[in-house]
């Protein structure tokens, strides 16, 4: 087999492989939209990949809106993320500082204890995290999520480090000689420049807590803290044979975050290879 041959075959199985992949991801997401519009009676009686009898059949939709009352999803997953995304990129930032400017006994355990913590199962932790935060009166509150998700993850933390390194320190010195304090260095010089990666983990943020279910289910159990994910889930009950209807607000949830990944998607890549390069 010539040399030519062999690379036509390898560029042909990457397509392939390629085409396979888009398949698993789209097939299924082709026949959600065409549920969306179909009547219930249409979708019992049609194949899943059948196309309504017209696009314009925006019942579903309307219900998902008014019975499913996913506007309020709406409100509180807005809520959650920008306290949370305050929060943790306020404590990740300065986290990130004071374990790379600063040498004191102890750093190196901290920073491995962030690395062990991501090993421990959530569910472990979330067993005590309840438990406190049921004592406390946090249950069913928009605060408890907003702290947990506020809490500096590793990915982040590791993120914000690599960037830090980068900095010269040599601008911290100058700052210090001008009589700026840390908080005034963290402030003026780390923060500004640390915005390619905040951007970055931002998105991962937005995208993580806009999908997770386990914690919104877990501690917003009230019909009116509902978030986009478990108000999802609640059409599983009053909706339980109208699969249309599901597909509906399917459709309606995972649209935002696709919108938002697909706008800021270079900002992610930008963001981790940025990040990856060290001065």
């Amino acid at each position: 087999m010539s040399a030519k041959v062999k690379k036509n075959l390898i560029q042909a199985g990457k397509y392939i492989s390629l085409i396979l992949m888009a398949l698993v991801v789209f097939v299924p997401i082709i026949s959600v939209v065409f549920s969306s519009f179909k009547t219930k009676l249409e979708y019992l009686k049609t194949p899943r990949f059948t196309p309504p009898e017209s696009f314009l059949n925006f019942d579903n939709y309307i219900r998902v809106f008014t019975d499913g009352k996913i506007l309020l999803g709406m409100v509180n997953t807005v809520i959650i993320i920008l306290g949370s995304l305050v929060l943790g990129l306020l404590f990740g930032t300065m986290t990130a500082y004071v374990l790379r400017r600063f040498q004191f006994p102890g750093r190196k355990i901290i920073e491995a204890a962030y690395l062990i913590a991501s090993f421990i199962p959530s569910v472990i932790v979330h067993l005590i995290v309840f438990t406190v935060f049921s004592k406390i009166g946090l249950v069913d509150t928009l605060a408890a999520p907003i702290i947990i998700y506020a809490g500096v993850d590793v990915v982040s933390l590791y993120l914000f480090m690599q960037f830090i390194s980068q900095i010269p320190y040599d601008l911290d010195e100058a700052a210090l000689l001008e009589g700026s304090s840390y908080f005034g260095i963290y402030k003026r010089i780390i923060l500004p420049l640390l915005k390619p990666a905040m951007m970055t983990v931002a998105i991962l943020k937005i995208t993580s807590i806009y999908n997770d279910f386990y914690i919104a289910f877990l501690y917003l159990p009230g019909e009116k803290k509902a978030v986009m994910s478990t108000m999802l889930y609640r059409f599983m009950g009053p909706y339980s044979s109208q699969w249309n209807v599901i597909a509906a607000g399917i459709l309606v949830v995972i649209l935002p975050i696709f919108i938002i990944f697909l706008i800021a998607q270079k900002h992610i890549y930008k963001g981790f290879v940025d990040g990856a390069v060290k001065a």
